[in-house]
Parts: C-alpha cells; structure tokens; sequence
C-alpha cells in the first residue's frame, strides 16, 4: 500500500485520480479548501461506489502559507513517509488578488505553496517508496519566459495595472517545471520529480477564472465536439498521465515534462542552472525556509 497526498483533490482530474488510488488499495491523504468540498468529495466517491475506508480529507488554504505549514506539520504527526506526492490544485486567470501573505494569487496557488509543501516534506518523501513528485503544470509554462530573479519577483508581486492573467499563469506552470528539475538535480538519487502537460480538459478550473462566464457558454456547449475530435478531454482522460507516472514501473525522467503518458519537449528556461537556482533560493526565502 503506497502513501499518496493528493491536492486539489475535490472536483475533476483530482477526484478523478483519488478513485483511481483508492481502487488500488493505497492510503490517499486529499486537500480541499473547503468543509464543502470535503463533504461534496465523500459525496461523489459514494456515488461511484468507491471505498473512502483508506480515505483522509484535509482542509488546506494554498493562498495562505500558514495553512499549508499546519498541513505539512500535520503529516509529519502522523505519517513517518510519504509515496506518492501529487500537486494537482491550481487556479487559472483569475481576477487580480494579492494573497494576505502579499502575493499574487497564482503565483502563490500554482507554484510557491506546492514549492514550500515539497520542501517541507522531502525528508518523508525520501523515506517512501520508490517516492515520486508528480507535479501538474501545463502547456502554457512551455511559453514562460522569466529567466531572472528580477522578474520573479515581478510575477510574484505584480502591481494590478500590470497584472496580466494569462501571463501570470504561463510564468507559474513554467516555474512549477523548474522547481521539478532542480530538486532532481538536487534530490533524485532518493526522488522522482517529474511535471505533467494532462491536455485541455474540461474541469471546473476554466469557469472560476477571470473569463469564467464566458468560457461556460463557449465551452460547455462544444465540448462534446472536443472530446470526438480529440482536442478536448475528459477528466478521466486528463488524469491519465498522472497516475501512468504515479504507477508504473517504467523507468522515468527524473525531473521530466510528460504529456500522453510520454516524455515531452520542455521550455529550454528549465535547463537554465543559474536560474533554477536562483529561483529556489528566492522562493526558499519568501517561505521563510532560508
């Protein structure tokens, strides 16, 4: 039985991967945001005759850094390893929001509270078996282009006539890469760290955003039409390339960018040592892990 942590873990790929880890026999520990969420996850499990027997919600606040130190404490309670880590929460294009510790949400959901859950818990991670990090990015970071700790800083604290949605989500589905290839270089002699592309799949993640609205009335009514013409996928088939890593005995890419269950061309910024070191060092001091 393998230990997983699985964020974001309520709605779509999320609740899609939990069913399928529960089905396997492991231990699923699952964050939401929410006593709702929790309730609505227990909910749809049911209805899908899932066993939650193995199942552990946790509420967990990733635009508060606080609420994921209690998270990462919490662990350290009461499990002495973790298997199977996997970051799929986000946001995407929301509207302008400073978090309450001062940064952009995006930047702060997307990247730096999975970077500080991941740092906190590499010593568990380490002890697990064959323990792997499968971190959910997206095609957007292949086109990120920050490539110095000035502009980091500029994503992460962008001013709101600056602020541009979709730029801020590339930067952090690109930084979510980064983090991954470093703590290969760094840790991947005990840890797999790997990133994932899922595809475009229909989640609740396009109508949260900033053009939410629209996108339910563009997108609901195509998306039939994407799933025949393969452009659009399902959570389910979202969640392929996740649990392929999260399963296989295949020998993988340590620090790598997946998509369809194969290696996939990265953004050359990833290969950019200086960077990526840089990158953790600041980020390490926003956490207060410097």
């Amino acid at each position: 039985m393998n230990i997983c942590i699985v964020t974001g873990a309520n709605s779509g790929m999320g609740m899609v991967t939990i069913q399928a880890l529960l089905e396997r026999g492991d231990r699923v520990i699952a964050t939401v945001r929410s006593e709702k969420k929790a309730t609505l996850l227990v909910q749809m499990l049911r209805e899908h005759g899932v066993s939650h027997t193995n199942l552990e919600i946790e509420i967990v606040q990733l635009d508060q850094l606080e609420s994921v130190r209690r998270f990462a404490d919490h662990l350290f309670d009461q499990i002495g390893r973790i298997d199977r880590l996997i970051l799929n929460a986000g946001v995407m294009v929301p509207p302008y929001h400073l978090t309450k510790d001062g940064f952009e949400s995006q930047f702060q959901v997307n990247y730096l509270s999975h970077f500080y859950l991941i740092e906190r818990l590499l010593p568990l991670l380490q002890h697990g078996n064959d323990p792997r990090v499968i971190s959910i990015s997206s095609l957007a970071g292949e086109g990120g282009l920050v490539r110095t700790d000035i502009e980091l800083e500029s994503i992460a604290h962008v001013k709101k006539e600056q602020y541009n949605p979709m730029r801020s989500y590339r930067e952090s589905k690109l930084l979510q890469m980064v983090h991954m290839r470093e703590l290969a270089d760094k840790y991947g002699d005990d840890v797999t760290f790997v990133s994932v592309h899922p595809g475009i799949v229909n989640t609740d993640l396009f109508y949260r955003g900033k053009y939410g609205k629209a996108m339910k009335v563009l997108l609901k009514p195509i998306a039939q039409i994407g799933y025949w013409t393969g452009k659009l996928y399902t959570p389910e088939y979202g969640a392929k390339t996740a649990l392929y890593l999260a399963t296989t005995n295949d020998r993988l890419d340590n620090g790598g960018y997946y998509a369809d269950s194969a290696p996939r061309l990265s953004n050359p910024v990833v290969e950019d040592t200086r960077y990526r070191e840089d990158a953790r060092r600041l980020s390490k001091k926003w956490v207060g892990l410097d």
